[in-house]
């Protein structure tokens, strides 16, 4: 008995090639043994039904084709057929159909799965719409924050109360005119290093710093200069304070002013009104400095009447009440003074007058009566 060679997909009651058009002998399933009657297990690597595996070509097939006498029924062939391959009994329907469906290695199918890939991408990607919904809400809130810092800025940090501290010869009209400062001007736009310059283009003023009490009060804070000594330099007397600034200068050489301290022996190399003397040496300057702010701080600026810095070892001074007080290097100022100052009112006290006082050893003073 012939065996039925039936494609799975073919419609059911279809005549085979292997049999006649009246011939309605049951179907056989695909792979049936005849021995046995019943479809053999699928145990290969390859399809059922003699598929080929993938990347092979499909076998061509020109039409029906009877089995030869002898030959092994298609069905108990241990290789199987390629699923690709259109049963041999139904060729016109090969015709009907894509070549890319006899190929799995054929870039047809990456379509397929690219089309699936851009489904699912659109289903996990927020709409643009959504995107730029939110950057617009982003962008207006930075708006309304930045307006509403901006008024803070232009309206509450406005100057309206302007003070100044430490001065007295000089008003505090004239300190806040030179600052710069006026009301109304924003707080931060207050520039310190334009307020000292402008403060300190008035040589009498000495500007220390510019206190800004947000978010409307600023306070001005200077010091005053004072005349302190008067040097000589060049035909010409000028005033300093006690840390060198020109105030004055006078061609009239012969009047000594009162309270300030005549000091002689400095090598000047400039002396300009409303700047600081610039003397030679940087030791000798800085020893005026000291000597000078020392008396100043003593309160005893106006108990000397001369001071000698031509030899920076061998220090000299001139009490106006006729003392003269040897003091020595420049080391230990401050308590070689306070010897002096000390000596000095005892010497007093006891009817002293005149003479020399060596305060070089300010622990050990010694007084040396004139002649």
């Amino acid at each position: 008995m012939e065996p039925n060679r039936q494609q799975p997909w073919q419609e059911q009651g279809r005549p085979s090639a292997w049999q006649g058009a009246n011939d309605r002998r049951p179907q056989r399933p695909l792979g049936a043994g005849e021995e046995s009657g019943r479809a053999p297990r699928y145990t290969g690597r390859q399809p059922m039904g003699g598929y080929p595996l993938r990347g092979q070509r499909p076998r061509q097939t020109t039409g029906p084709q009877a089995p030869q006498a002898g030959s092994q029924p298609p069905w108990t062939s241990p290789t199987p057929a390629d699923p690709f391959d259109e049963p041999g009994e139904a060729p016109e329907l090969r015709m009907d159909r894509s070549e890319n469906l006899y190929s799995r290695e054929d870039r047809f199918w990456d379509h397929v799965e690219s089309a699936q890939e851009g489904a699912h991408t659109t289903r996990v990607t927020s709409s643009p719409k959504a995107e730029g919904h939110t950057l617009r809400w982003l962008v207006l809130i930075v708006a309304v924050a930045a307006a509403v810092g901006f008024l803070i800025y232009g309206a509450v940090f406005r100057v309206r109360s302007v003070t100044v501290e430490g001065c007295r010869a000089i008003s505090q009209e004239e300190v806040i005119r030179l600052s710069g400062i006026s009301m109304g001007m924003n707080t931060f736009a207050i520039n310190d290093d334009q307020v000292e310059a402008g403060i300190e283009s008035n040589r009498y003023l000495s500007f220390v710093c510019v206190d800004k009490q947000l978010p409307d009060k600023v306070v001005i804070q200077v010091r005053e200069r004072t005349p302190a000594a008067q040097v000589t330099y060049c035909g010409i007397a000028y005033t300093l304070d006690n840390r060198g600034m020109v105030l004055e200068e006078s061609q009239n050489t012969s009047v000594k002013p009162d309270g300030l301290v005549m000091v002689g022996g400095l090598n000047i190399r400039r002396c300009k009104l409303g700047e600081t003397v610039q003397l030679q040496s940087d030791r000798q300057m800085s020893v005026y400095t000291e000597l000078l702010v020392e008396l100043k701080v003593m309160s005893a600026l106006n108990d000397v009447s001369e001071l000698d810095l031509s030899d920076m070892d061998n220090l000299f001074l001139v009490s106006r009440d006729g003392y003269t007080v040897r003091l020595g290097d420049s080391s230990g100022l401050h308590a070689k003074l306070r010897a002096m100052l000390l000596t000095r009112e005892h010497l007093n006290a006891t009817g002293h007058s005149g003479g020399t006082i060596d305060v070089s050893t300010p622990v050990n003073p010694t007084y040396t009566p004139d002649d």
